[in-house]
């Protein structure tokens, strides 16, 4: 198992996109600085479960149960989606209490 996905499984994403527009095959989003970023294909997907409930691992398990992929596959594309939309400032992680 993948020792970030480990630490990072249980943590709930939250988006913090001023806006969202999809675009054809893509989804549009924006952060609060008004940078554009395209989403395309299991990204958009991804993005479109972040729903402030379900955790890492929740959302890792339904790629799974609709994807032909191997667990750590899953594992490390979803760790670096996370890191990737953070960096962005389009999502932020809140601990489960």
């Amino acid at each position: 198992m993948n020792n970030a996905y480990e630490l990072m499984k249980s943590y709930i994403p939250v988006k913090s996109a001023l806006k969202t527009r999809p675009e054809g095959d893509m989804l549009i989003v924006a952060n609060n600085n008004s940078e554009i970023y395209y989403l395309n294909g299991i990204a958009g997907e991804i993005w479109d479960m972040i729903d402030g409930i379900k955790s890492i691992d929740d959302l890792s398990r339904q790629i799974l149960s609709e994807y032909d992929a191997s667990t750590e596959t899953v594992e490390h594309d979803m760790i670096e989606f996370i890191r990737d939309m953070q960096w962005k400032r389009l999502i932020r992680l809140k601990e489960v209490v």
